[in-house]
């Protein structure tokens, strides 16, 4: 499943909602559900450093890197907080609501504004980063 999420192969992408993602309203409700939910295993900044992501193989994303915080692969990012990325230990999150997701979404792609990756970018396969 994790490739399938990187790579698009995932049936029945849903439409992005453009101006629900480029909210600041929406971007704030992210935050919040993203500290409340994701922190734990994501940690407070999105890097994948959470308390709860210790020890797990593969390691949280990294979600301050592509492809996570990228616009272009919002629908992505959506699918895996709703159905959950196989061989990993990120569950779905049916419980949040489409509109909650779309807020996470917008949260996971203002990560990756404005940050230089330093000449590091994250392997697709392992999610470590790489130089």
């Amino acid at each position: 499943m994790l490739s399938c999420v990187i790579s698009g192969c995932e049936p029945q992408r849903p439409a992005v909602p453009a101006a629900l993602l480029s909210s600041s309203k929406a971007r704030r409700a992210g935050a919040r559900l993203f500290a409340e939910h994701c922190a734990i295993c994501h940690g407070a900044q999105g890097n994948g450093e959470g308390l709860r992501g210790n020890g797990m193989m593969p390691p949280p994303a990294n979600l301050t890197m592509p492809p996570w915080a990228q616009r272009r692969h919002a629908a992505r990012t959506f699918l895996a907080i709703r159905n959950g990325v196989g061989q990993t230990a990120m569950a779905p999150w049916p419980m949040l609501s489409e509109r909650q997701t779309w807020q996470l979404v917008a949260y996971i792609e203002s990560l990756g504004e404005g940050s230089s990756a330093g000449g590091r970018r994250q392997c697709t396969n392992c999610r470590s980063v790489r130089r």
